[in-house]
Parts: structure tokens; sequence; C-alpha cells
């Protein structure tokens, strides 16, 4: 049996069929920052259930925060980042 990785902080993002629709561009932008400043390997992106927050799509959660963000787009991705991750 292998050792799970253990990651600082994990970023997951809303795997239901409305937030699969909208967030594909948000997630290569969290994933081309994480590759650029080096954080692949202590920041996960992970996908996670449906949430229920349909008309908010796509929905990404900020495990250390404790909080969903709404409505995510290349630009919010990009300010979630630096104000939670690089910070």
């Amino acid at each position: 049996m292998g050792k799970c990785k253990s990651f600082s902080e994990v970023i997951y993002f809303c795997d239901g069929k409305k937030c699969c629709r909208y967030n594909e561009e948000a997630k290569s932008c969290l994933k081309e920052l994480l590759c650029e400043t080096g954080l692949s390997n202590s920041v996960s992106l992970q996908k996670m259930k449906c949430q229920g927050m349909c008309k908010s799509a796509p929905v990404f959660y900020i495990d250390s925060e404790k909080k969903y963000k709404k409505e995510v787009t290349k630009k919010k991705a990009q300010k979630l980042f630096t104000k939670y991750i690089v910070a």
C-alpha cells in the first residue's frame, strides 16, 4: 500500500452537471498558477460532489478558509489564488 501525498492546502471544485459546464477555465487557470509558482506539490486541486449550489455555478471550496466561492471565473480564480494561496 502506497503513502498518500500530504498537501498543506486543498482547493475543491464542484463536479456536478452544471458546474462541470463552466469550471474548466477556472480549473485550468488555478493549475497553471500552481505550476508557475511551484506550489503544485503543496496545494492540491480536487473534485467534490455536487454541493447543491447550481444557480451559483461553478463553485469552488477553499479548505483552509472553510469558504465556498461561487460563480468562479478565470479572473475570480486568479484573485482567489492571490488572496488565499499565495498570501
